[in-house]
């Protein structure tokens, strides 16, 4: 009896045992195929639909990588930061109204409903954001929306900001260059690791950015430029046009910041045209004591040439650079001829579009009618106009012992080959009357102690609708140092400055520009490696032993 009632429990325990375990089997069949009609599903939406769906890949630009461009000395000026871009995949949304409004709290900049409207009208592919930081990539990630997507990209930075704008230029959102040495060596800069070496000297820069701001503020002008060259080789070690923009923002590229006032404008020299009318008249087989009469002033038609403080005597050569004589220029350019005259500016590059890594370039522009008046003016710095780069460039070329370098922003590692411009006998002549302007003319202003600087300065009028405004103008100063062996040439403009006290109620260029050039040069001849020195030659005697 007690066997059957063990035998009846353990039968029905066995039964109990083998019905749980049919039972279990069946939940965990049925969580093994929910398992993988999930994992099906994702393999559906991560690798056929992104992969094999119409066998195209999402069409949207991937910045590519992108090399530094470093100065002179090896210092980053523009490098590229490895960041995040958020792109949307609407079809893989569950809810746009709820990706809209969630991204729209994450971005304050991105406006609810009109970036639902482009949810719905795009397919497939729709950037919500570019570069993100890691704060707003983490922001994104908790709102758990599925359809948003992260990928790897670049920023162009810029880390000294304002400093070498118009150089740089910079790049878009996509890493490609639209301006300046971003632009021009776009492909090098994408194809290649290796690093583009400028030729700019980043604490040069700084310093001439420096006192070009202080001279703008203080004179009140609406704007300048300034460059500094090393005569040899044609390097420019610093190239500065104010106002200029920050390439780290995207500020709008036919802005007023964005015009290079250094290589895009062209400006009447004014009377710093004189040396190229000096070099002309040497040139042309005239001494450097070659007498003029400068003691009336020239009437041609309803105009008339008049000296700013003339003489009313004869004057030499010497005399007419040193004392900046229209007249005398004037004179000058009558005797030796238009021809000749044409001709000459021509060889020396004055007429030709200056080469330049920029494509940001002004050609220079000049009558097409070249008559005697033209003759005239341009003689004394009118009727011709070319930017600052071209200037510098052809007066460097004169104290290059007459050999004419391509201006540079890349380092040179190479021996250079010129061309010949003008004789060594007339660079050297011009050398010296450079240096006598400064120290016995009208630019004293622009005299460093122990640095030996030569120069001319250049006041112009600036055309209004096609008349010259008496009450706006160009003040510029070309000078060089030390003028017993020249190896920086400098360059200084200034765009519309205003009289002070300090100019007696001037606003031309020796009262302005000289003075400024003078202070770069005090303070960047030491970061050169140049030390003042007190001894200086007999200029006047080693003019006469040329002859």
């Amino acid at each position: 009896m007690f066997e059957n009632i063990e035998y009846d429990v353990y039968s029905q325990t066995s039964r109990s045992l083998n019905i749980a375990k049919n039972r279990i089997q069946v939940v965990v069949s049925l969580f093994g195929l929910a398992f993988a009609l999930l994992i099906f599903r994702l393999a559906d939406v991560m690798v056929f639909q992104n992969s094999s769906e119409n066998n195209k890949p999402l069409d949207y630009p991937i910045p590519s990588s992108r090399a530094d461009i470093v100065d002179r000395n090896g210092t980053i000026i523009a490098t590229s930061l490895p960041t995040v871009s958020l792109y949307a995949c609407p079809h893989e949304m569950l809810d746009l109204e709820e990706a809209a409004e969630k991204l729209s709290l994450v971005f304050k900049d991105i406006d609810q409903k009109s970036f639902l409207d482009k949810l719905k009208k795009a397919k497939k592919f729709l950037w919500v954001k570019r570069n993100l930081s890691p704060k707003q990539e983490q922001e994104v990630l908790n709102q758990g929306l599925p359809g948003l997507h992260f990928i790897k990209t670049e920023r162009r930075v810029y880390p000294d900001k304002n400093l070498l704008s118009h150089i740089i230029g910079g790049t878009d959102i996509d890493n490609i260059g639209i301006a300046g040495i971003e632009k021009v060596f776009d492909e090098a800069l994408r194809e290649s690791s290796k690093p583009i070496a400028l030729s700019i000297d980043l604490n040069i820069q700084y310093a001439v950015r420096e006192e070009l701001q202080k001279a703008i503020e203080e004179f009140r002008a609406i704007g300048g430029a300034a460059i500094v060259m090393k005569i040899s080789t044609g390097e420019i070690l610093a190239l500065t046009s104010l106002p200029d923009f920050d390439p780290n923002k995207n500020s709008n590229p036919l802005s007023r910041e964005r015009f290079n006032m250094a290589t895009s404008s062209a400006i009447e020299p004014g009377s710093s045209a004189k040396i190229f009318n000096t070099a002309m008249a040497l040139e042309a087989g005239k001494s450097p004591y070659t007498q003029y009469d400068a003691r009336f002033p020239i009437k041609v038609g309803r105009f008339t040439i008049h000296d700013f403080k003339g003489r009313a005597t004869y004057l030499s050569i010497e005399e007419i650079l040193k004392y900046s004589s229209n007249i005398g220029s004037a004179k000058i350019a009558l005797d030796v001829g238009k021809n000749f005259q044409k001709s000459f500016l021509e060889r020396i590059g004055l007429l030709d579009t200056v080469s330049c890594e920029l494509i940001e370039t002004q050609r220079p522009l000049y009558p097409k009618n070249w008559s005697d008046v033209s003759s005239m003016t341009i003689a004394f710095g009118h009727g011709i106009a070319v930017s600052p780069l071209h200037l510098i460039t052809v007066v460097s070329g004169f104290l290059n012992d007459g050999v004419k370098n391509n201006p540079t922003l890349l380092k040179r590692t190479n021996k250079v080959h010129g061309s010949r411009i003008i004789s060594e006998k007339t660079a050297n002549q011009i050398k010296i009357l450079m240096r006598l302007n400064v120290t016995e003319g009208a630019n004293k202003r622009a005299d460093v102690p122990g640095y030996c600087v030569g120069g001319k300065s250049g006041t112009a009028e600036k055309l209004n609708k096609g008349k010259y405004s008496k009450h706006s103008n160009y003040t510029g100063f070309i000078g060089a140092f030390p003028m017993t062996n020249p190896e920086y040439a400098v360059y200084v403009v200034l765009d519309e400055p205003q009289a002070t006290k300090k100019t007696f109620g001037y606003r031309t260029a020796g009262w302005i520009a000289a003075p400024t050039a003078a202070n770069i040069i005090r303070i960047i001849g030491p970061m050169l490696g140049l030390l003042p020195s007190d001894s200086e030659p007999d200029w006047h005697k080693m003019l006469k032993d040329i002859q």
